[in-house]
């Protein structure tokens, strides 16, 4: 794939062309359809350039085959599916509004029938981007590594800026000192908060993502050189930082899990990052298809955050303020609404009932789970999903119930998978967390009394999705009461189900993930 840089460079040459402040009223004097439309690169264009050219907005072409007509200002602009254009105007004027300019002129502008000039626009990061881009083309790589995690800058959620694949990485590399060879970057919200690793750690430095945009000569520079000049780039999700990377810089995303979930809104990746390591054959086939990788992009070597799962942290119940037991059952259910803003892509729906959780839709349910887990000396100990909304879970004050929310993690530097080896089982419905679980080769049940509705909304990556849910499944209150007291009584009643669908979705089942990721990507320690 050629540099974005490269590329660039390339397109003033041909057709490509940025719209500046010099030719906007050429282009904003007649007609204008857009190409792919993002809501903050049109609501940028026009606080840069002005209302005049929403007025000469026609209609936007959609590639994704799943566009809807839009509002500017009270003005509806039509969408058209790129399966639907068979001629297009060579008096209008073409704009590209998108992070992935380049990307869409390559792969489906150039095959339109459009004989003249193509133009898109570059919002402020855009602008920054493309400036120091070209600041440091001819200059060579240093030895960097730089690492993000969590979503986009804009659905911003506490903690979730140092967690995860990411950060398992990160640690790691310090465990065997590369360090010393490389300088590890962290890209995070506040890098105040993180003051304390680099004063421990020489070779490490955090930086915050929002200088990418900072009115601060000395900080945006900070972001840049290093976005520019590293050789590595981890993340975890959020990968459209570094969408302008250089053909010599290598691009891994970590993703957060290999689950039951399919992907939210489907766009090939294969020129957006170089590789993602999954866990087995099976999800490399999988994540092959939802993500739309090559095979050579795919690293079969566990995945970075499932290694401390073998070692939990025995600190956790002081810290979290969690009474000593005989049992502990964490129940984690995935997030079905989030109030987190700029996530509403994957929102669901919103559970009837008085909890606004799965199966224990009422507090009378919960009481009586309570009543059960004190006559057994057990603790079933509540994590929602940090998109979760929390104002729809209403959950009561319970003797043996204990509800942890993600502040609470943050605030003592806990990620889930470092107590998630003191469970003795696992609750949970379509969370990939599950699947990380199988590891310990322990019970799992599965809420599932609204699979079909959630299939239906969402989708699955297995068909059909009951098959390959390696635990017990449960629809009712009852059912789920009877799996905690089998809990109790140490009755495993799936454990072949899950033995045999564990061997199918893990290759590894050490904790050497992170060992072998490195040495797949030709880091040497």
């Amino acid at each position: 794939m050629p540099g974005y840089i490269d590329s660039c460079h390339k397109a003033v040459m041909n057709k490509l062309i940025r719209i500046t402040k010099e030719n906007i009223n050429k282009i904003s004097s007649g007609t204008i359809y857009l190409l792919s439309f993002s809501d903050n690169y049109v609501n940028d264009m026009i606080d840069e350039f002005g209302r005049n050219v929403v007025e000469s907005i026609n209609c936007y072409i959609d590639f994704s085959h799943k566009g809807t007509d839009k509002d500017i200002n009270g003005k509806i602009i039509n969408c058209i599916d790129i399966d639907n254009v068979t001629l297009l105007s060579q008096d209008a004027d073409y704009i590209i509004v998108d992070d992935y300019y380049w990307e869409i002129y390559e792969k489906y502008v150039q095959k339109l029938v459009i004989d003249k000039d193509i133009y898109f626009f570059a919002n402020r990061e855009t602008s920054y981007d493309l400036d120091y881009r070209q600041r440091y083309e001819n200059v060579p790589l240093k030895n960097i590594i730089l690492f993000r995690s969590g979503p986009h800058a804009s659905a911003y959620i506490k903690g979730t800026d140092f967690s995860d694949n990411a950060r398992a990485v990160f640690e790691y590399m310090l465990s065997v000192g590369l360090n010393e060879k490389y300088e590890l970057v962290w890209l995070v919200k506040n890098p105040d908060e993180f003051k304390h690793i680099e004063d421990n750690y020489p070779g490490v430095r955090f930086l915050s993502f929002d200088w990418s945009v900072s009115d601060v000569p000395q900080n945006r520079d900070a972001y840049y050189e290093a976005l520019c000049l590293s050789k590595y780039i981890f993340f975890t999700d959020a990968y459209g930082f570094c969408r302008n990377a250089r053909k010599d810089q290598i691009r891994i995303q970590l993703w957060h899990g290999c689950g039951f979930k399919t992907r939210v809104n489907f766009v090939r990746c294969e020129d957006r990052y170089e590789y993602m390591p999954v866990i087995s054959p099976v999800y490399a086939e999988i994540h092959k298809k939802i993500y739309g990788l090559r095979d050579d992009q795919i690293l079969i070597t566990g995945y970075p955050k499932e290694d401390t799962i073998f070692h939990p942290r025995n600190d956790w119940k002081e810290l979290l303020g969690i009474k000593e037991a005989r049992k502990y059952i964490f129940w984690l259910p995935t997030f079905r609404k989030t109030d987190v803003n700029n996530l509403a892509e994957v929102d669901m729906y919103q559970l009837s009932g008085e909890t606004g959780l799965p199966i224990a839709k009422n507090i009378n349910d919960l009481s009586k789970l309570d009543e059960c887990l004190r006559a057994q000396d057990m603790f079933l100990v509540l994590k929602l999903h940090p998109f979760q909304d929390r104002s729809l879970i209403n959950i009561p004050d319970c003797s043996n119930i204990v509800f942890i929310d993600n502040e609470s993690l943050v605030n003592n530097d806990i990620q889930i998978n470092e107590i998630l080896g003191f469970a003795d089982a696992l609750i949970s419905d379509y969370s990939s967390v599950a699947v990380d679980y199988l590891l310990l080769d322990r019970p799992i049940a599965f809420l599932i009394d609204d699979i079909q509705e959630y299939e239906n909304k969402r989708g699955f990556v297995f068909e059909p999705i009951r098959e390959w849910l390696p635990g017990v499944e449960i629809k009712t209150f009852s059912e789920l009461y009877d799996f905690i007291v089998e809990i109790s009584k140490d009755i495993d009643s799936s454990m072949e189900k899950r033995r045999s669908i564990s061997k199918q979705m893990h290759s590894f089942k050490d904790d050497q993930s992170c060992k072998r990721l490195i040495e797949a990507l030709g880091i040497v320690v």
